[in-house]
């Protein structure tokens, strides 16, 4: 995200500052070569786009590669955006932009006004590196949590018409990037009744959730011949299992719990924590504090192939989602109340288009002011001033409202531009102790 300054004026952020942009930007292309090598046999193949993917973030935030003009038509003060890459999980910066659009969304459509509990579910080690080497697994092990929720619900409550709503989000991280995959539930505590009323939990039964939980993630994995009968019958001869689901964060209102499902959501890597020896070129990551362990954070030396390998590990195949939707917050249950709440419009003739009362439109005219456009996702500006509190697109000068208007792709011009207004080139500062690679090929 882009930063501001104390007088409210918008301030572009420059990546190629930060540690993670250098290390990329003169390491990556070594690194592709020397991973078959020396990082396969521990994190299997490179992920699938990976390259792409690296690429586009070292576009990221770059204005050599275009940007759009923001102008006020009363002052004329203008200044430039550049364009983004949009990756999860790679680029901060912009995985931040979806935690911000995914909680503004949740706050206001999807998430009901009741408490919420967070619940962890994670797995031994020993069954960790099936995931590594698919990843597709994930979205079963995410099944697997939410079918051992509602086993618990249906136990509970005795009625299968009561169901609580749930979203899952796959998480691959450890604290200090290793692969370490686990799911967050972001749970309603409690269950929505066919009459409309919320009946809370009357206790949370963590130990009895990790046994279901357990059997069917074995069950699972059974199924599609990734174990043996041999191996979960060692495993459930095990004292402590190593599978766990923890439970004890609550919120009691729906902007908490989209504030703890933005947590939830957040991006593996944390550039803050990221530094660099200048004395031994070696990357060091520091943990969160730890009030027994480590009262200041833990600290991890690794050298610069290392740091890519492990933020590459997480990485998501193109198109995999992230988020998942169950019970009361599915797809299919929001759709059928919106479609209610329609058809009772019309009975009570306040409407006859029952498709724009349910929020469904097609063949839409370009321009048209369509419901579903209140639900467009969040704008540039929108975003930074909800970060920082300031507007960007209000004139710190004489406080009018500015306007894009120009977006700027073409190379020579890009480059006229930058050189007139003596913008020096983004070339990241070389890494202490770093061979000189042939970096320009990035920006050429």
């Amino acid at each position: 995200m882009a930063t501001a300054n104390a007088a409210g004026l918008y301030r572009p952020r420059r990546p190629e500052r930060t540690v993670l942009y250098r290390v990329l930007a003169q390491h990556f292309e070594r690194f592709v070569q020397v991973y078959d090598e020396r990082f396969a046999p521990t994190h299997g193949p490179l992920t699938r786009g990976a390259q792409e993917a690296v690429y586009r973030y070292l576009d990221c935030g770059i204005f050599a590669n275009g940007f759009a003009r923001v102008r006020c038509g009363e002052c004329g003060h203008d200044f430039f955006v550049a364009f983004s890459c949009k990756l999860r999980c790679i680029c901060p910066s912009c995985h931040t932009k979806r935690e911000l659009i995914w909680a503004e969304w949740a706050a206001g459509e999807l998430l009901q006004d009741v408490p919420h509990r967070q619940v962890v579910f994670t797995i031994p080690k020993r069954l960790r590196v099936y995931f590594r080497y698919d990843h597709t697994l994930m979205g079963d092990l995410a099944g697997c949590a939410w079918r051992a929720l509602r086993l618990w619900v249906l136990a509970c409550f005795d009625d299968e018409a009561a169901v609580p709503g749930a979203v899952g989000f796959i998480q691959t991280a450890g604290e200090l990037l290793n692969f370490h995959p686990h799911i967050h539930l972001l749970i309603t505590d409690g269950v929505f009744c066919p009459d409309g009323t919320f009946d809370r939990f009357p206790y949370f039964d963590v130990s009895l959730i990790e046994r279901l939980f357990r059997a069917e993630l074995l069950r699972v994995l059974l199924g599609k011949e990734l174990i043996c009968q041999d191996i979960v019958d060692n495993l459930l001869s095990w004292r402590h299992s190593g599978f766990s689901v923890h439970g004890d964060v609550k919120a009691h209102d729906r902007d908490s719990a989209a504030r703890l499902g933005r947590y939830m959501i957040r991006c593996p890597l944390v550039l803050e924590r990221l530094s660099l020896d200048e004395a031994s070129g070696d990357i060091l990551y520091r943990t969160r504090p730890s009030r027994a362990a480590h009262p200041e954070g833990e600290v991890a030396r690794w050298d610069v192939y290392e740091l890519i390998a492990r933020v590459l590990d997480h990485l998501p195949p193109p198109r995999h989602q992230l988020v998942r939707y169950w019970g009361y917050y599915s797809n299919v249950a929001r759709g059928k109340r919106r479609l209610g709440a329609a058809q009772r419009l019309v009975a009570a003739g306040e409407t006859t288009d029952l498709g724009s009362a349910a929020g469904i439109s097609t063949a839409l005219p370009p321009g048209d002011d369509e419901p579903f456009r209140r639900r467009a996702r969040l704008t540039w500006a929108a975003l930074i001033k909800k970060v920082y509190e300031i507007d960007p697109l209000l004139c710190p000068f004489c406080g009018s409202q500015m306007n894009i208007v120009a977006f700027i792709t073409e190379h020579a011009t890009v480059c006229r531009i930058l050189e007139h207004i003596h913008m020096p080139p983004q070339r990241p500062e070389p890494l202490a102790h770093s061979p000189p690679l042939h970096d320009e090929l990035l920006y050429a």
